[in-house]
């Protein structure tokens, strides 16, 4: 399957979704494994494999280098290129899709890198029941207030938003209600921007957030957010 989508939100930065249909012989040809990967992707199952492949196959593809940059997981599993400090990278997947996002500085040379994350999210019926664990009360009036139409939009928005963030984030012990926000937006049913906020105890940083809406082949539709600190 082709991709099904690709952004440059920014320079030096790549987002896009795969559709897998593909078996697991065509991703594991191009992906060598470390000794870590080996020991995380062996008591995986089904299309759990799959999506783990295709992910790491993407951000492989993103980077454009022949041979796989080693890919590693620090103490709180979030992924990061230790030979390559100059690239930050994110992963998502949902339902057989997987998302891979990739920054660089434009320099091989070793920099900071703003803190950043992608999720994506097929949309399913019980997001809008499980809203209120997820969004405070002024999100919830605010999506209330929206026409009705876009209420399952905006209530996978806040989701995968708030996922990006905590990815962003990278520590863990994160409440997606007490320690994440986002600020009012405009949404047309196809893509949108706003500011998202991670608080937590002596920690405050914006995140500048792009999300957007697709149809996928199956007649099912996807939100997808990226974010970025500000």
């Amino acid at each position: 399957m082709p991709i099904l989508l690709s952004r440059h939100p920014y320079p030096n930065a790549t987002f896009g979704i795969w559709q897998i249909t593909e078996e697991e012989a065509f991703f594991r040809e191009d992906l060598p494994f470390s000794e870590q990967e080996a020991q995380e992707f062996a008591p995986l199952k089904g299309i759990r494999r799959l999506e783990w492949l295709a992910a790491r196959w993407l951000l492989h593809k993103f980077t454009g280098e022949s041979i796989r940059l080693p890919l590693a997981k620090d103490a709180f599993s979030k992924p990061f290129f230790p030979d390559h400090r100059h690239l930050n990278c994110s992963l998502s997947h949902s339902h057989g899709i997987v998302g891979a996002f990739l920054v660089g500085t434009g320099t091989t040379q070793q920099e900071d890198l703003r803190p950043m994350g992608c999720d994506i999210q097929v949309m399913v019926e019980k997001m809008g029941r499980l809203a209120p664990k997820f969004m405070r009360a002024e999100e919830q009036d605010f999506v209330a207030k929206q026409d009705a139409i876009f209420h399952a939009d905006l209530h996978h928005i806040f989701w995968t938003a708030k996922e990006s963030l905590y990815k962003a984030y990278g520590i863990k012990a994160l409440d997606f209600r007490d320690h994440m926000r986002l600020e009012p937006f405009a949404w047309d049913g196809v893509h949108g921007m706003t500011t998202g906020w991670i608080e937590k105890d002596d920690y405050r940083q914006a995140f500048q957030v792009w999300f957007e809406k697709m149809d996928l082949p199956t007649d099912r539709a996807m939100i997808w957010t990226i974010c970025q600190a500000l």
